[in-house]
């Protein structure tokens, strides 16, 4: 092949992988809720530790994208994306012995764009093939490229930090206050019949839509806490409007992947008169005293492991 064929080439999959990588960390952030409780699920880290490492992930891949693409630093971007390929691929090839996670979406592009594992594999090798044919030497080095990787690598981090802040951050700046007309609960509850069965020892009421994606993502979060400082599910109960037909409820909790929990349903305008309209709201009531509220932000792991050991 002459020479400015093999150039063309190698500059073409250079851009190529690069934005593979930009179209990744971008597709990601999008959805940055999901992507967390997907790295949480895997039980290695705290839920405020993992939004963290996931966001320093995107920012890392959209850098690595960015060089590539730009010609900047090339040889530091390629074996870094080497690394990267092939440390997703050995962990792809071993998910199924080590975690109990989901493998129909990998999260290799967010919920935008479906892979399993399998496809996620196939995706990575073929990236890494791309790379053989890539020459890392073909670039310049001038002064200021240097300050470029690391001052755009350390705002893009805090970029995403701030836009799509974790929530354990959120919680501190913006001080989330939630209003609920507790007389309302508690005369709703006693009409019930549920009353005896809601006030029984230490519990988390959750006020959920089933239409609700925040619903869903609290719900799910809340499980995941619970499975990984093995409580029991038995300490949640759910509160639906009263509209929502059982089916839709079994299937809230099917594609939360979460046991099904009891719960009771409450008139749609007494539902919303206690929630003042906000959902989701988490109740953390002891023997029916309300001693603590949340929503899907403000549900903080240390909190419900504190709520439910300490006696």
């Amino acid at each position: 092949m002459p020479m400015i064929n093999k150039k063309y080439l190698s500059e073409g999959l250079r851009i190529f992988v690069g934005l593979v990588f930009v179209a990744s960390a971008i597709l990601k952030y999008i959805s940055i809720d999901i992507f967390d409780l997907y790295v949480f699920e895997h039980e290695l880290f705290s839920i405020s530790i993992t939004e963290t490492l996931t966001r320093l992930l995107v920012a890392a891949e959209l850098t690595l994208g960015i060089l590539l693409i730009s010609n900047i630093h090339t040889r530091f971007a390629y074996y870094c994306v080497i690394f990267f390929l092939s440390g997703f691929t050995l962990y792809l090839f071993l998910l199924p012995y080590l975690f109990e996670v989901d493998t129909v979406n990998c999260q290799c592009f967010g919920n935008a764009l479906v892979l399993s594992r399998g496809e996620s594999i196939a995706k990575n090798l073929i990236l890494l093939l791309c790379l053989v044919f890539v020459s890392p030497k073909c670039f310049t080095i001038k002064k200021w490229h240097k300050w470029f990787m690391i001052v755009s690598g350390i705002a893009l981090f805090i970029a995403f930090m701030v836009i799509n802040a974790p929530n354990y951050l959120y919680t501190i700046v913006h001080k989330d206050k939630i209003q609920i007309d507790v007389p309302v609960y508690e005369s709703a509850l006693g009409n019930s019949g549920n009353e005896a069965k809601f006030t029984d020892g230490k519990q988390i009421i959750c006020f959920y839509s089933v239409r609700c994606k925040f619903c869903q993502r609290a719900a799910q979060k809340l499980h995941l806490i619970l499975k990984r400082h093995q409580l029991s599910e038995d300490q949640v109960k759910v509160v639906f409007l009263s509209s929502t037909p059982d089916s839709l409820i079994a299937l809230f909790f099917y594609n939360q992947k979460i046991p099904p929990i009891e719960y009771t349903t409450f008139r749609v305008d007494t539902f919303l008169r206690i929630t003042s309209g906000s959902m989701p709201v988490l109740l953390f009531s002891d023997n029916g005293t309300i001693v603590q509220k949340a929503n899907y932000v403000t549900l903080n792991e240390k909190e419900v492991v504190e709520f439910f050991r300490n006696e």
